[in-house]
């Protein structure tokens, strides 16, 4: 700087030394002197201003983040005031050692018990185990903050995230008031059909066995078979919990025997003291040919009781399962049958049944359920209990029985 001026004070000198126009070379350079001042208070002015400007800048941006941690501060006040009031002062003390404790990311994302719910106005915390809140909104939103550095909001450090995903959470009350639907106490009704074959089980009765003919087994016995019969009527059931419940109907059951006789009687029996004793044989002109073709059908009303079982295998299906007893009423019956002593082909019409009958009933299958109605799908099995026969006149015991697949349609009358 010093050197400057000298060489400024040369430059003048020599200015001044000039002839004529010395004096006014030296005043312009004066003037030019003075100008080079000015510019240079201006640059300094300049930079005063640009360093104002920085500075002020840094100032406001520090203060608008103390005023959002102030924020931030406030609600996070609030909410343990609110926390306070609502617990003992143990869980008060031990809930505020574990808010102004810094918790690291994963930590917190980690921990069930505490979720971190948060927007552009507050801040606040929830635990779920401790505190079950009814009527907040904040409660069915968690908070994703995905960045690897340690948030401690509560200390008033808090890091620029990289992302923050916002995941709505389903309602707890309305998922179990959904899961509920299934398990509500009430009624079913509905209709039923149930296709099924049928046959019986033949025993001799001990008291009247001699009576039985020698060849009524290959004649007649081993000549009945399996038929078609079927079931329709009305069902209801009263469900008790999730899982049991208790079912009755009234229907119009079947039961039914195919039949295909093709023999010749060429000799009698001869009974003596109630049991066959010898067999004589026929004249040739006396041989009756049996030849029959066709379907004996045993009609009841049936008003059946069972105890159910249900489990449920996804939100509309479920398994149910049914294991009860029968009354059954005979009301009419329709075909002809060998006779066991003489082997004659007989009208059911005249023969003695009993008219009242137990039986009982297993069935299990599946059900598709909707809110006010289901269908079922249930293979089922059903026998006598007692014999079809009258016991004083019959030689032979038989307990009809079918196994079918029961399809139900019920409408649905829960308890809200």
């Amino acid at each position: 700087m010093d050197n400057l001026k000298q060489i400024d004070n040369i430059l003048k000198k020599a200015v001044a030394d000039m002839p004529n126009n010395g004096h006014n070379l030296s005043s312009d350079w004066d003037a030019i002197e003075k100008k080079l001042k000015h510019r240079k208070r201006r640059i300094i002015l300049l930079w005063s201003f640009l360093a104002l400007f920085i500075s002020s800048s840094l100032i406001l941006f520090r203060l608008n983040n103390n005023n959002t941690v102030n924020k931030i501060t406030t609600t996070r006040d609030v909410v343990n005031k609110k926390d306070k009031s609502q617990h003992s002062s143990n869980e008060s003390i031990k809930n505020e050692k574990s808010i102004n404790n810094p918790l690291p990311y994963n930590k917190e994302i980690l921990n069930p018990k505490i979720s971190v719910v948060a927007n552009s106005q507050n801040v606040t915390t929830q635990k779920d185990n401790t505190e079950p809140k009814k009527d907040t909104e904040t409660s069915n939103r968690f908070e994703l903050t995905l960045h690897s550095k340690t948030i401690n909001i509560f200390n008033q450090e808090i890091n620029q995230p990289e992302k923050i995903v916002f995941v709505k959470l389903q309602q707890t009350k309305n998922l179990e008031k959904s899961n509920r639907t299934a398990y509500k106490q009430g009624w079913e009704y509905g209709i039923s059909f149930t296709p099924s074959i049928s046959n019986k089980i033949v025993q001799e009765n001990s008291n009247l066995s001699g009576l039985v003919n020698r060849n009524y087994n290959l004649f007649i016995r081993n000549q009945e078979k399996s038929s078609f019969a079927n079931n329709f009527g009305l069902n209801f059931s009263y469900h008790l919990s999730p899982k049991l419940f208790v079912s009755s109907g009234l229907y119009l059951t079947q039961r039914a025997e195919y039949t295909n006789y093709k023999y010749t009687i060429t000799e009698f029996p001869i009974v003596t003291n109630g049991e066959i004793t010898d067999y004589a044989p026929l004249n040739p002109l006396a041989y009756v040919d049996i030849n029959h073709v066709g379907s004996n059908l045993y009609h009841f009303i049936e008003i059946p009781v069972n105890l159910g079982f249900k489990q449920s295998i996804s939100t509309n299906f479920e398994i149910r399962s049914q294991l009860g007893l029968s009354l059954l009423s005979l009301t009419n019956i329709d075909g002809k049958k060998g006779n066991f002593l003489n082997l004659q082909l007989e009208d059911l019409s005249d023969l003695k049944f009993n008219t009242y009958n137990i039986a009982t009933s297993v069935k299990s299958g599946i059900y598709f359920n909707k809110k006010r109605f289901n269908i079922g799908l249930e293979p089922s099995y059903s026998i006598n209990l007692n014999s079809l026969n009258d016991s004083k006149t019959s030689a032979l015991k038989t307990r009809p029985y079918s196994y079918g697949i029961n399809l139900s349609t019920n409408i649905k009358i829960f308890k809200e």
